[in-house]
């Protein structure tokens, strides 16, 4: 909110917890006692000029149920019609639009007001539906705008000018977070019976994803490409919202499944390559992580920090592949999954390794031995967050152990 104003209450409250109330009345039993709920529900909702509304049902005793509704529409219709749907048109667009929300008990769910705007419109032989197409047309345009500024970075804190690979701390949570809203467009525009807007909401979703998609491997790439600070943040700050991109990812493999395209020699289907794409740029991050990572652990001169980070990047990139679970999963998932496992293992035995060398040498090294055991100890959690806590973690434990005792003799 900007300063100094009051937040903008949330329109047609009222309205659509009584709309929801009388499409719940109006397809039960019509009584002349349903009539007089109805009569009551309305009489708040009525306006001055209106006349107040008489129930005609206690003389048609007996009459078919169709009859009986039809007589009750007929002196509540221009309440409905000029009050009510209005407002459930204001109400929804604030709510899926505007994303304005409220701490006020008892209100329906949007989609519970999006059922009952159709089921008011369809009670009345199509009158009034200029409010649920207007609902219509304001969440497309508001899907289509949404889409086009992300695409391009305009949003806050998407891209910056100095982020080389487009990508900055929170950006991929903000992608999770926009397709996440894009489900809910989707959600109100089924409900509302708008074919047309849900195939055009979709494909904004759909080119959204395969951006989000791009990005990620954008920032993977560059800091392959380049190992200085600014690709390393922009990788670390993909992969630290692993939550977000596994949202991306399985919307992306949701796209696949609903939207099949065939492939053929010359063409790869728009959703499945940015897949392929991001997936191939993990595989090639996980080399460069376990380059580094290998040569630190074999003695090579890192700073910490970094050691860390690198280490916290190839636990994020084994989080994806684990928690990626979704029938149509790639296969090459299930490979980087093992081969990051079978690689860590490895660096541990080479860290425990190099670790006994370092204290049996002459003349001893303490600065570097301990060193080497601040860094075995990030391995061996490394391996227990990935789950591999077999032999290769019980030796590399062992021989912790072993030299944080022998280097505090020495140290006594």
């Amino acid at each position: 909110m900007r300063s100094g104003r009051a937040p903008v209450p949330l329109r047609g409250a009222r309205e659509a917890r009584d709309a929801v109330t009388l499409a719940r009345l109006l397809r039960g039993t019509i009584t002349p006692l349903r009539g007089d709920e109805v009569l009551a529900l309305l009489e708040p909702h009525r306006p001055r000029l209106v006349p107040k509304p008489v129930n005609p049902l206690a003389a048609m005793l007996g009459q078919p149920q169709g009859r009986l509704l039809e007589a009750l529409l007929r002196p509540t219709a221009p309440i409905i019609l000029d009050v009510l749907l209005p407002r459930l048109r204001d109400h929804l667009i604030d709510r899926v639009v505007h994303n304005k929300g409220t701490a006020e008990d008892g209100l329906p769910g949007a989609l519970e007001v999006a059922t009952a705007l159709r089921a008011l419109v369809a009670l009345l032989r199509g009158a009034g539906r200029g409010a649920g197409l207007s609902v219509v047309s304001a969440i497309e345009a508001d899907a289509r705008a949404d889409a086009d500024r992300l695409v391009r970075g305009e949003a806050p804190g998407a891209i910056a000018e100095d982020d080389p690979a487009g990508v900055t701390a929170g950006a991929m949570d903000g992608l999770a977070h926009a397709l996440l809203r894009f489900e809910a467009r989707r959600l109100m525009l089924e409900t509302l019976g708008a074919t047309v807007a849900l195939r055009d909401v979709v494909y904004q979703s759909r080119r959204l994803t395969r951006h989000a998609l791009r990005r990620a491997a954008e920032a993977m790439d560059g800091f392959g490409a380049d190992r200085g600070i600014k690709a390393l943040h922009a990788s670390l700050a993909t992969l630290a919202s692993v939550d977000g991109l596994l949202v991306v990812a399985m919307r992306n493999l949701d796209d696949q499944e609903e939207h099949r395209e065939e492939a053929n020699a010359f063409v790869e289907p728009a959703d499945r390559k940015a897949m392929n794409d991001c997936l191939s740029a993990a595989w090639r991050l996980s080399d460069t992580l376990f380059d580094l990572v290998g040569k630190a652990a074999n003695g090579g001169d890192l700073d910490e920090l970094l050691f860390e980070a690198l280490l916290r990047q190839l636990r994020s990139l084994h989080q994806f592949c684990t928690d990626l679970d979704h029938a149509g999963r790639p296969a090459v998932l299930d490979t980087l999954e093992r081969r990051l496992a079978e690689r860590s293992r490895a660096l541990a035995g080479i860290a425990g390794e190099r670790l006994v060398g370092i204290l049996l040498a002459r003349p001893a090294d303490p600065a570097k031995a301990r060193r080497l055991l601040a860094r075995g100890q990030s391995l061996a959690q490394l391996l227990y967050d990935m789950g591999q806590d077999g032999d290769e973690l019980e030796a590399l434990a062992l021989r912790l152990v072993i030299a944080r005792d022998a280097l505090n003799h020495a140290a006594a």
